[in-house]
């Protein structure tokens, strides 16, 4: 091993540069693939029951579906126009 950092320091500057490009290159391919692999397993490995579960999504669930239902007032034109006639005067 000490004889290939030997070999390397005595190569011109730009071969130095481009051997260590290409190693960051290749050992950063390597550790994206192995991130990849490992979201890949925990993806997997998850049970989609046991996350409702953690997070209380089917408690939650009940409890939306007993909100009161809320209704937006109906307005008819006569009410829409009166509306607008106010924001006009405010605006002058």
């Amino acid at each position: 091993m000490p004889g290939l950092f030997e070999k390397i320091q005595q190569k011109p500057k730009s071969e130095r540069k481009m051997t260590l490009w290409i190693l960051v290159i290749f050992f950063g391919i390597i550790f994206f693939g192995l991130w990849i692999l490992t979201i890949k397993k925990r993806i997997d490995n998850l049970n989609n029951d046991k996350v409702k579960e953690d997070f209380n999504f089917i408690q939650l669930e009940e409890q939306l579906k007993n909100l009161p239902k809320m209704e937006l007032p109906k307005i008819d034109s006569e009410q829409l126009e009166q509306i607008e006639d106010l924001f006009k005067e405010e605006a002058i």
